[in-house]
């Protein structure tokens, strides 16, 4: 039997910015797959590859968050 639970139609909608997909593109799949291949290869290991392809980009990630925040500490010249 099923219960009146359905009548309500809400739904939401995440808006999520360009950059991020930008961001998860060169990350994820371009890094990961070029992490990936140069550590299969130096290594003779499927087994290190995959390790690579998850590590690097994670690493790059938090590499790029702290060259953010570090740019964003960079003291200004005074307005003239």
């Amino acid at each position: 039997m099923r219960t009146r639970t359905g009548n309500n139609k809400e739904f939401k909608v995440y808006v999520i910015p360009a950059w991020k997909w930008k961001e998860f593109i060169a990350f994820e799949l371009i890094a990961g797959t070029a992490f990936y291949l140069l550590c299969r290869k130096t290594a003779h290991s499927e087994l290190f590859g995959i390790a690579a392809n998850i590590a690097g980009p994670q690493m790059l990630k938090y590499l790029m968050a702290a060259y953010r925040l570090d740019a964003k500490n960079v003291p200004q010249p005074p307005p003239s």
